[in-house]
């Protein structure tokens, strides 16, 4: 009988601890707010590295496919240095760039760089990417029907998954791709310190297409200097 009542005991011992330790749990950030802490970790940490890929775009359609650099994160003056490639008439080329502010410099086919209109080219200014306003963090809270989506990883980083959308709009502004229409499904990986890792990007990109672009950032803080050639 003394043996029973221990048994008794000891599972209602193990009830109450474990309902302690559930109540010890930290609640669950809502995803907005981690999508606002992400933006406040971009903005802040001044300087990102970035790459960024694309699937599934027509081959001959003109616009950027591919970047990689290193971006300076300002509201008056964002910078960028690194290559772009992109097609233009059909031709794919990968480019050396310097954006500063509204201003960009290629080197276009030459040994040195040329200031060059990107609008020409139906390209992006990427030094805009790196504008707190209107450039990669702010699609973050600007983004509709977030919701925490497990985790991913990326590289050797396990994330905290968001999905969301967009407004076909906000893709445009930031690639200059899209009509401006339509809906975007977004997917962001956030580390435990809230940086924002990646965002994957789809949607109609080109008339009757879906595309992917995957945008990774790395290297937060890391020191930069960019000037006009």
């Amino acid at each position: 009988m003394r043996r029973l009542f221990a048994l008794i005991a000891a599972a209602g011992l193990v009830a109450v601890l474990a309902g302690c330790s559930g109540e010890a749990e930290a609640p669950q950030v809502p995803p907005t707010e981690q999508l606002a802490a992400a933006k406040t970790a971009f903005d802040a940490a001044k300087t990102v590295s970035l790459t960024l890929t694309s699937r599934d775009v027509p081959p001959r359609e003109n616009g950027v496919t591919a970047a990689k650099g290193v971006g300076v994160i300002d509201a008056t003056e964002p910078k960028f240095q690194g290559t772009i490639t992109g097609t233009v008439e059909g031709i794919a080329a990968t480019i050396d760039a310097i954006a500063i502010g509204d201003t960009a410099y290629l080197k276009l086919f030459t040994p040195q760089y040329e200031e060059t209109d990107l609008t020409t080219l139906n390209a992006p200014n990427p030094a805009q990417f790196f504008n707190p306003a209107t450039g990669i963090s702010s699609l973050l809270p600007k983004t509709t029907d977030a919701k925490a989506a497990g985790q991913t990883r990326s590289g050797q980083d396990v994330l905290d998954r968001i999905d969301g959308t967009l407004d076909g709009a906000l893709v445009e502004d930031l690639l200059h791709l899209g009509d401006g229409t339509g809906t975007f499904t977004v997917s962001y990986g956030l580390t435990e310190s809230n940086e924002l890792r990646t965002a994957t990007l789809k949607g109609p990109f080109f008339p009757g297409v879906e595309a992917t672009y995957l945008l990774t950032m790395t290297d937060y803080g890391a020191p930069a200097t960019i000037t006009r050639p």
